[in-house]
């Protein structure tokens, strides 16, 4: 069983629904919210709680001053061939943002990233942000709402949609525009990827 990361949480998903959602049924919404995490991943490409710990990813060395990283929220730790780099040396870009996208190496440095294979280590916390965005939250909050409400029985006009391996069921156009309005979140989010 999967564990939520926390883009939602049950008090939020009951905040929604305006109803209690019963002990005996909590260890399934939290499943649920965790499938619903990673369809919110695999839909943008992204990964919105960055890891807590820092974890090491490996780079090909292309001879510039310039890396490229996967999206994340610190790093620690710069290696190029085997040879840590002082934090002096390298300037994180954007500048003031998160996430982290790219290292440089200071001009006056006198360093490259070296040509090879994977001889490039950066030891970060992965991930697009340190606390789940606000509207990233919302958007988890509704297609789980969505879930819960496929799973009990309703009466009168209803939209159903399938996400991923899940039904999610809105009974009235509020709930409807949410589930559109969350799904446009997930475009707003969606990584483009060059080359």
């Amino acid at each position: 069983m999967l564990e939520p990361k926390g883009y939602t949480t049950i008090k939020q998903i009951e905040n929604y629904l305006l109803h209690t959602i019963k002990d005996y049924f909590k260890p399934q919404v939290e499943e649920w919210i965790a499938m619903m995490e990673k369809y919110v991943e695999q839909e943008t490409g992204r990964v919105f709680i960055a890891d807590e710990v820092a974890t090491e990813k490996k780079y090909d060395g292309d001879g510039k001053t310039q890396l490229f990283l996967d999206e994340c929220v610190e790093v620690s730790k710069l290696t190029i061939d085997d040879t840590e780099i002082d934090g002096d040396d390298y300037l994180l870009y954007p500048p003031n943002e998160l996430p982290i996208t790219r290292i440089k190496l200071k001009d006056d440095a006198g360093l490259i990233f070296n040509k090879g294979e994977q001889n490039i280590k950066v030891e970060a916390k992965w991930g697009y942000s340190a606390n789940c965005p606000p509207d990233i939250s919302f958007a988890t909050t509704v297609f789980v709402a969505g879930i819960i409400n496929f799973s009990g029985e309703m009466s009168g006009e209803i939209k159903q949609e399938k996400m991923g391996d899940y039904w999610v069921t809105y009974k009235d156009k509020t709930s409807w525009q949410d589930f559109e309005r969350a799904k446009d979140i997930l475009k707003k989010y969606k990584k483009i990827v060059i080359g």
